[in-house]
């Protein structure tokens, strides 16, 4: 069997009980009234406006060096409310009414933000009791936002860079420098010519005691030959033998000429004759003191140019050093400015869309913020119409199920 809902009961009800609908939109009209006339609060409110991206880099595949554009214009607002900024705006908001905000939760309720519909500019909104605190903590939470959005959106990062780059170039000012004043000052070409004097004359005194060896070798093969004649006189070709022996050493290319150990004259009229033999032992004998007495002399002086060779070779190796150090210093100073200024420069591109500013800050507001009349009021109504119906039908169905 079906059942069916008498609405006659409910309509009668609601026609017998008018006035009580009519009592209850004028008590909600004088409530919408009160509410409109006793609205205190002030409200300020800063522009910032935030361009739009018109490009994305990226320099590491590893890293995104931006958002997608409308992510990034998306994220303001929940940007502008979030906890950092708020907390950094504590301290201001507790200087003009510490009684007011004792807390975050305090301070974000009477905070609002609204974007523009494509996003690129986002209003702050503050609501307080004094319209010089609602101007002055608009201003400062939209300082606080600008800075928040350069720290995550890339300019904190190239001031980094722009730091390195300022170290970089007094680096590379200092090596430039200590590198002129050090090719002023630099030795290595008199260091060279001492070293080139000192090696050149150490060249020709070896070969002087190589001479002079190979001398005192010949006198002691020609003196095992004299001995070994029986004979008391000496060949000619013996004595021209011994005569080469007294020039040869000193005819050496390369060598300093010095004097003959002995002089050896033969006059126009004088004819080579054999000689006594020991008369050319004992030449042989002069002309060995003589090569010994040279060869140690070349010794002696060859042990003396060690010391001012070797202290030269040094100086010259600390030159070559230093320079070295010095050009590698500038080079690496030159590279690491290039490439410091190539970042700095890529991320300023980066950077330069995505930078805050601040459009339009707050002013103090003259007249307290009041409710909308033109929504206020037929809301008011509405609902004061639909609370007495419902009370209206749940008395009539009370009054049905008791019967």
């Amino acid at each position: 069997m079906d059942e069916t809902i008498d609405l006659r009961p409910y309509v009668k009800a609601v026609v017998s009980f008018w006035w009580l609908i009519v009592a209850a939109v004028v008590l909600a009209v004088l409530v919408a009234v009160a509410i409109f006339l006793s609205g205190k609060d002030y409200e300020a409110s800063a522009l910032v406006t935030v361009p739009e991206p018109t490009q994305q880099l990226e320099f590491d595949p590893r890293i995104i060096t931006s958002m997608r554009s409308t992510q990034l214009l998306t994220a303001y607002p929940q940007l502008a409310m979030s906890d950092d900024v708020l907390a950094a705006l504590l301290p201001t908001a507790q200087s003009l009414a510490p009684e007011t905000f004792s807390s975050l939760t305090e301070l974000r309720g009477t905070l609002d933000v609204i974007a523009s519909p494509d996003g690129r500019i986002v209003r702050l909104i503050v609501r307080t009791s004094k319209p010089q605190n609602a101007a002055a903590l608009a201003n400062a939470w939209a300082d606080e936002f600008i800075l928040a959005i350069e720290a995550v959106y890339g300019r904190g990062g190239m001031s980094f860079y722009e730091d390195q780059l300022n170290e970089a170039g007094a680096e590379l000012g200092a090596a430039e420098t200590a590198l002129v004043q050090f090719q002023a000052t630099n030795r290595q070409g008199i260091v060279d010519n001492e070293l080139a004097a000192l090696t050149t004359l150490q060249t020709a005194y070896l070969n002087q005691q190589n001479d002079y060896q190979r001398a005192l070798n010949d006198i002691e093969v020609l003196r095992t030959q004299l001995e070994n004649n029986t004979s008391d006189t000496v060949t000619l070709a013996d004595q021209l033998a011994a005569l080469s022996l007294q020039l040869q050493p000193f005819q050496s290319v390369g060598a300093t000429p010095v004097a003959p150990p002995f002089q050896l004259s033969i006059g126009a009229d004088s004819q080579l004759t054999t000689t006594q033999r020991a008369d050319q032992l004992q030449r042989l004998d002069a002309m060995q003191v003589a090569f010994e007495s040279a060869l140690a002399a070349r010794d002696q002086q060859l042990t003396g140019m060690q010391p001012a060779i070797f202290a030269l070779q040094v100086e010259k190796q600390q030159l070559f050093n230093e320079g070295e150090r010095l050009q590698n210093r500038r080079t690496i100073a030159i590279e690491t400015y290039s490439t410091l200024a190539r970042k700095v420069d890529e991320e300023r591109v980066a950077t330069r869309e995505t930078v805050a500013r601040l459009a339009s800050r707050a002013a103090e507001p003259e007249t307290p913020t009041r409710a909308n009349p033109l929504a206020l009021f037929p809301a008011a109504v509405a609902v004061s119409v639909l609370l007495s119906l419902a009370a209206i039908i749940a008395l009539t169905w009370w009054r049905q199920l008791r019967a």
